[in-house]
């Protein structure tokens, strides 16, 4: 007898993920013969079965199912799994995630020594792309406790039942307990199945163990899930609508307080009901439909899961919107969203008892006209003293509760201020960048310069980045997602007049380069002419410790290609901002890249990432969802003129760009210019003028 099941729904999964998902089976401890896995091809295409047919033909513990019902759900596929169950415990595993190596092992012994019918354990995610939005399921249990195991008379609901609660991957079920209470998936609800059973499976048990400690999931966040899809035909919203009437009734049905899932809901059906194509009549159906249960809905009491300004927009929002089907886009929330309310709300809730928030009374906006009244535009006259007293002094809160974390000198040589919630997109958007790829990182780091009397480093943007990355995404986390040409250590350890030579002699010796990435183009331009310059010397050194690779790059040079291409077979493309005044440089690189697909990246500046390329070899960018607030001045305006925000701008003007962000800066005018390409819902796309 096996001593758990697992039930996989499958349905035309990119089988790079899926064969992640087979070796996270492999690999857990309690060995993979012990467990039997179900799984279910459902309503995939043809050459899947006989893919996996012969992936698993040596597993007599692994079930193949075929299944075509025309649903797309993986409701079905899971009913269907559960009917072939024999083991004493269940687990439902995606086939595009994983488990962590000691999950199933884990579970198991704490649903054993529980004596509970369901465990729960924490899950992990990654992104497949950053725009989409990421499910993290934070909680209010004491997270320094490693099991929280509840009777069924001492439910903590508000725990229980807040945030991301529902999900079914994230479980272990006592098998028995499922088949006696019939609890099955709901052929009635279409959309988020797991809300309803769940739901249906923590109030049915007599007693729940959770493991807050213990990460025992990796969920894979994908463009493709019906969550994440915000454009849906009319019938799908239906079911939408429908579902998410199912599981509210039922819920509360069966004693949950629904307010938390009910929000959460709302929220999501707003988003579905404005990205969709819908006539007025539809409309009206569907605000008919789901208005009883939104004026039922109270608003959320800010919390570690849900900040203040989410507990407003979660409860305006969806009743501006499903409640005007005339007109659902006149919502001022929705309007104000749009424009990066949130995100200056959150600055300036932060900020709040500062000096500079005290002065311009932070606590009193509400709105964002509120804001462009109270607040006046500044720039760097504004803060020179502001910082001088901070550096020199040591002072503090006087721009920002968060303390400085040091000095980012830009093209003038002016100081800007940077903290560590600043940074974080930096890094973040430079991770994924670099992830994924065997990197040429082409950045001049050199040596910390000194520090100020406030405990800050003054350092160039490129400089912080690169040191960030290798110190806490590199070293840190343990999680090396990149390579590179050249050792770890040497982004620190190089004298500063050597770097570019460091740089060339390790790019030039490595033949498995897939990726050039650096802050500009200037530097692989320079860095190619630096090669060019000193090929001979370089070659000699190369040969004194690989003769083969100082004869292929011998060769690469006289090749009569592009020299990249010559030296890295498998480059795949270059990473680095070269439009507005890189625009010559990148000329001058591409006589070394040739038609190797050059993509600008992100549009870094000191005060804010202010956006990303859209494509390879484009010089269109669009604006990101940001921690930062950004408006727009008219270029060639006076000093009365007012500013504009994203949803107002004009295509094919020139705008400055103007920041308010968590380093301190409040409608800071930039140096920075763009002309506006085209507007659309969610963005701005705009070239660097």
């Amino acid at each position: 007898m096996y001593q758990v099941s697992v039930v996989t729904p499958f349905h035309n999964v990119d089988m790079s993920m899926f064969e992640k998902c087979a070796e996270s089976m492999r690999a857990q401890t309690i060995g993979f013969e012990r467990i039997e896995w179900i799984i279910v091809v459902h309503n995939s295409e043809p050459h899947y079965m006989p893919t996996l047919t012969e992936m698993f033909k040596d597993d007599k513990n692994v079930i193949l199912k075929e299944l075509r019902d025309g649903m797309h759900t993986p409701a079905t596929p899971r009913n269907y799994g559960m009917h072939l169950v024999t083991g004493p415990y269940l687990g439902f595993l995606d086939a595009d995630d994983s488990y962590t190596p000691e999950c199933l092992e884990v579970a198991i012994r704490e649903m054993q020594e529980t004596k509970s019918q369901v465990v729960t354990f924490r899950r992990e995610y990654e992104l497949e792309k950053e725009s989409l939005h990421p499910h993290t399921e934070t909680v209010l249990w004491n997270q320094t406790e490693w099991r929280i195991v509840m009777e069924r008379k001492d439910f903590q609901q508000d725990k229980m039942f807040s945030g991301l609660w529902p999900f079914s991957t994230s479980r272990l079920y006592d098998t028995e307990f499922l088949f006696k209470n019939d609890l099955f998936f709901s052929k009635d609800v279409m959309w988020v199945e797991d809300v309803w059973h769940t739901g249906m499976c923590l109030m049915k048990a007599d007693r729940v163990c959770y493991l807050p400690q213990f990460i025992g999931y990796h969920y894979f966040i994908n463009s493709g899930s019906i969550i994440q899809d915000k454009k849906k035909s009319y019938e799908d919203l239906l079911d939408c609508f429908r579902s998410a009437q199912h599981i509210i009734d039922d819920l509360k049905a069966i004693g949950v307080d629904t307010n938390d899932t009910a929000t959460t809901l709302m929220i999501l059906l707003t988003q579905y009901y404005l990205g969709s194509d819908l006539t007025i009549d539809q409309r009206r159906t569907l605000s008919d439909m789901i208005r009883p249960y939104l004026m039922q809905v109270k608003k959320l009491t800010p919390s570690k899961i849900h900040s203040p300004e989410e507990c407003y927009l979660n409860y305006h929002l969806p009743r501006e919107v499903l409640g005007n089907p005339e007109n659902p886009w006149a919502s001022p929330t929705l309007y104000d969203e749009r424009n990066g309310w949130s995100a200056m709300m959150k600055i300036l809730r932060s900020n709040s008892t500062t000096d500079f928030g005290r002065r311009y009374h932070f606590s009193e906006i509400e709105t964002l006209a509120d804001y462009q009244q109270k607040v006046p535009m500044t720039d760097q006259s504004n803060y020179k003293r502001l910082l001088d007293l901070q550096a020199n002094i040591g002072e503090s809160s006087i721009l920002t509760s968060e303390p400085t974390s040091l000095y980012l000198i830009n093209a003038k040589g002016q100081r800007v201020p940077s903290t560590q919630s600043h940074m974080r997109p930096y890094m973040e958007s430079f991770a994924t960048t670099l992830k994924h790829h065997h990197n040429l990182l082409v950045a001049l780091v050199g040596l910390r310069q000194k520090q100020t009397n406030d405990g800050c480093t003054v350092e160039t943007l490129e400089s912080e980045m690169v040191k960030k990355y290798m110190w806490y995404y590199h070293f840190a986390r343990g999680k090396r997602r990149a390579t590179f040409s050249m050792s770890d250590d040497l982004f620190f350890k190089t004298n500063p007049h050597e770097e570019m030579r460091t740089i060339c002699f390790y790019a030039l010796a490595d033949r498995d380069i897939d990726q050039l990435v650096a802050i500009n183009t200037r530097r692989i331009a320079d860095m190619f002419e630096y090669m060019s310059a000193h090929r001979e010397e370089l070659i000699e050194e190369i040969r004194g410790i690989d003769a083969l690779r100082a004869n292929e790059v011998e060769v690469a040079f006289h090749s009569g290609e592009p020299l990249a291409n010559a030296l890295w077979p498998n480059l795949q493309r270059i990473v680095a901002f070269g439009t507005g005044e890189y625009y010559d440089a990148t000329t001058q690189m591409k006589v070394y890249t040739g038609q190797t697909p050059h993509n600008n990246g992100y549009y870094y500046t000191e005060e804010a990432v202010y956006g990303r390329a859209v494509a390879d070899n484009s010089d269109v960018f669009e604006t990101i969802p940001s921690t930062s607030f950004h408006e727009y001045l008219p270029l060639g305006s006076d000093d009365t003129a007012a500013t504009v925000l994203s949803t107002d701008v004009k295509v094919g003007e020139p705008y400055q760009l103007v920041v308010t962000n968590s380093s301190g800066l409040y409608r800071y005018v930039t140096d920075h210019i763009v002309r506006i390409q085209e507007k659309q819902d969610d963005k701005v796309l705009f070239t660097i003028y």
